[in-house]
């Protein structure tokens, strides 16, 4: 009993050595924003994120951080690398709903005078989707072997592996893994994942199994490329794209994509059968999405230039601009209706892409570049809304950066976004998040938060297709890796 209270006393009095201590006397406050990285200032965050650690970038001799509740709750950490405790974090922000939590910054410069940053960000009251997926690829044209799918957890730092192609490959073949999409954020369980290459298809995984179907027919182009799960029937419309890439001999020139051909098709899960929506000889049609109430289909179109054929858009690539169409859908014969156009892009001499509504129905999000149907590596590509009642269109331009935005999903509630970004250093593709207010207004975006500050500067991956996940994915890698080396089976294809 001696000893154990020995022990008590002595771990006390550690604790008490290594207490952190706010300074007070003679602190000089500083007006200027604090240089820290991530760049973590005048943000809304959800109240469920994981903490915002961060770097202090700063010189000086000595650091001290607090963050405070509006109750008066503080963490106080010491260092130049900000780590919070997660679990005071998130105490911090469940009573912090709606309200604004305030960062002190102490710098003790070489004098021994000490300096106060200060800066505030709103807790929202609305949580974020706790999950996302997202692929972590190398910057490689060829090799696939470094591709993996994983799901991070965002109110904590888990990452769960989904697939990863060093260590599951079949039979050790290559295979590329891409889009693993949910139906309705993952509400009900289903998602796909497409399998290229060697033992290609679409894996469908819905209720209790995982099956591979291969899509590829005589009568469309490819297989499907681009997804959107119907809101809650049990079918698919893809994209079918003949795709090429461009290379360039100029430094500051990224290679680019575009499609030759691209038609839209529906698959038909319970059927096993597939036909085509969009296939417009004249037209390249792509980037498929439903609306929340499953009774429109939007998509990105654009027409060839006049004189330009498929085989001569190479020489044209910066003359194609795509606006987004809709087809009204009837649920009960499964037909479509002649498109209209929801955003005129081209006539602004830009190109819209990737349009994804807001599960409540009001805003579609779609990014806009001069040209092209690949906006990835196009540093003007930045986010757009239109207000479906209104039309109104304008840029999220608080979100928006000197870099390029592209692929983006809404979470469940309609208030967050996630995106791809290369805001960084304009090479590598990252994760960032922002706030949509009800009237359709973002607030700052940030990225995607890390236990160690320096993750990003330190990984050299990208990450792409970030889709929110409202549960975790919940088939095994061996499940994925049987119904790989599996056959695929054939759909249908009906006129």
């Amino acid at each position: 009993m001696t000893r154990f209270f020995l022990f008590i006393i002595a771990a006390y009095c550690l604790l008490g050595c290594n207490r952190v201590s706010v300074p007070t006397d003679g602190v000089e406050d500083i007006p200027d924003t604090p240089r820290i990285y991530p760049d973590y200032t005048a943000l809304v965050i959800p109240p469920n994120i994981a903490p915002l650690n961060f770097d202090i970038m700063i010189p000086g001799e000595e650091y001290v951080s607090r963050v405070s509740s509006p109750t008066g709750k503080e963490i106080v950490v010491g260092g130049k690398t900000v780590q919070w405790d997660l679990k005071e974090w998130q105490e911090l922000l469940d009573e912090s709903k709606g309200k604004d939590i305030v960062f002190e910054i102490f710098v003790k410069d070489k004098s021994g005078r000490w300096e106060r940053y200060r800066f505030t960000n709103r807790v929202a009251d609305e949580e974020i989707d706790r999950y996302v997926s997202y692929r972590l690829i190398e910057p490689l044209y060829t090799q696939y072997r470094a591709l993996s799918i994983c799901q991070r957890d965002l109110s904590s730092w888990d990452e769960d592996l989904v697939f990863n192609n060093a260590t599951h490959t079949t039979q050790g073949r290559q295979f590329c893994l891409n889009c693993h999409v949910p139906r309705n954020n993952y509400s009900d369980g289903a998602s796909q994942i497409h399998v290229r290459h060697y033992n290609g298809g679409t894996l469908i995984m819905a209720g209790d199994s995982i099956k591979k179907v291969n899509m590829k027919s005589d009568s469309t182009l490819t297989s499907g490329v681009y997804t959107a799960w119907h809101p809650s029937l049990d079918l698919i419309a893809y994209s079918t794209n003949e795709t090429r890439q461009m290379f360039f001999s100029f430094t500051d020139t990224r290679p680019e994509v575009f499609d030759l051909r691209s038609d839209i098709i529906l698959y038909d899960i319970k059927e096993q059968t597939m036909k085509n929506v969009a296939n417009d000889s004249n037209l390249l049609e792509t980037y498929p999405a439903w609306h929340p109430d499953g009774n429109s289909l939007y998509y990105a179109a654009a027409r060839y230039p006049e004189g330009v054929t498929p085989e001569t858009e190479k020489n044209h690539y910066r003359d194609m601009r795509y606006d987004i169409l809709r087809r009204r859908f009837d649920p009960e014969t499964k037909t479509f209706s002649e498109p209209d156009t929801v955003v005129n892009a081209s006539a602004q001499q830009q190109s819209a892409l990737h349009p994804r509504i807001s599960p409540d129905g009001k805003w579609l999000l779609y990014c806009k570049a001069p040209f092209g149907t690949f906006h990835l590596p196009h540093k003007e590509s930045d986010l757009f809304v239109t207000d479906l009642e209104t039309g109104e269109e304008r840029p999220l331009s608080n979100a928006n950066s000197g870099q390029s935005e592209s692929y983006h999903s809404w979470s469940s509630n309609s208030r967050w976004i996630i995106f791809s970004s290369r805001r960084e250093d304009g090479q590598f593709t990252h994760p960032y998040i922002a706030y949509v207010d009800k009237d359709g207004v973002d607030s700052k975006a940030f990225i995607m938060p890390q236990k160690e500050p320096a993750h990003y500067t330190n990984l050299m991956k990208s990450y792409n297709v970030p889709e929110f996940f409202v549960a975790p994915f919940r088939f095994s890698r061996s499940e994925i890796t049987k119904a790989l080396e599996g056959d695929a089976i054939p759909v249908q294809f009906r006129p």
